[in-house]
């Protein structure tokens, strides 16, 4: 909980009144390696600060699964359409390791909002971080393969085995067999100084 409020503090510190409402509000859950946090169809109720472990979001397009993100320690991770339309969710949300979350309902995050202005600076912030980091990720998707396997070693390569290489050639959508290949040409430096 102590990363959560020194990301907090980072933007701007929290004012005491806010500080003990939000430790007042925020609810623990612990989660097993596999273990479905959000399933595709349910309304996300909750929005997550990853104290420990690593998630993933993921959708199913023409039968196969197809990663979108993945959160790790001292990130915030939600459904964003589902969380704030508070409607069915279209992706998945699954635990890679197991997990300590701690989270905050959509009525309670409202609550802060409207009780806390102070506290709208917060989430605009958090909000721009993480849709600067999706913009990212779509663009990355648009690049040639070695481009793709460069973002991911530039911008995330502690995922590099923590990841099984399925899912990570799901993340940066390509067959295995590519990422495989694209693998073994980075280990070789045969990739270039930097793609992306």
């Amino acid at each position: 909980m102590k990363k959560l409020f020194e990301k907090f503090d980072r933007i701007k510190p929290l004012s005491r009144e806010l500080k003990d409402y939000i430790l007042s509000i925020l609810e623990r859950k612990t989660y097993r390696k596999k273990d479905i946090i959000l399933q595709e169809g349910k309304t996300a109720r909750y929005i997550y600060f990853i104290e420990k472990g690593l998630v993933r979001s993921l959708k199913y397009k023409r039968g196969k699964q197809r990663t979108g993100w993945f959160m790790k320690e001292g990130d915030v991770f939600v459904s964003v359409r589902s969380f704030f339309s508070q409607t069915a969710s279209a992706e998945t949300i699954e635990a890679m390791e197991d997990c300590i979350l701690y989270c905050i309902s959509y009525e309670q995050l409202e609550k802060a909002y409207r009780d806390f202005p102070e506290f709208n600076l917060h989430g605009r912030v958090i909000l721009q971080h993480y849709y600067q980091l999706s913009e990212e990720r779509n663009d990355m998707r648009e690049q040639p393969a070695i481009g793709r396997f460069e973002f991911l070693m530039y911008d995330q390569p502690e995922l590099v085995g923590r990841v099984r290489d399925k899912d990570l050639a799901s993340y940066l959508a390509m067959a295995p067999e590519t990422f495989s290949l694209q693998k073994s040409n980075f280990a070789k430096g045969k990739a270039r100084k930097k793609f992306w």
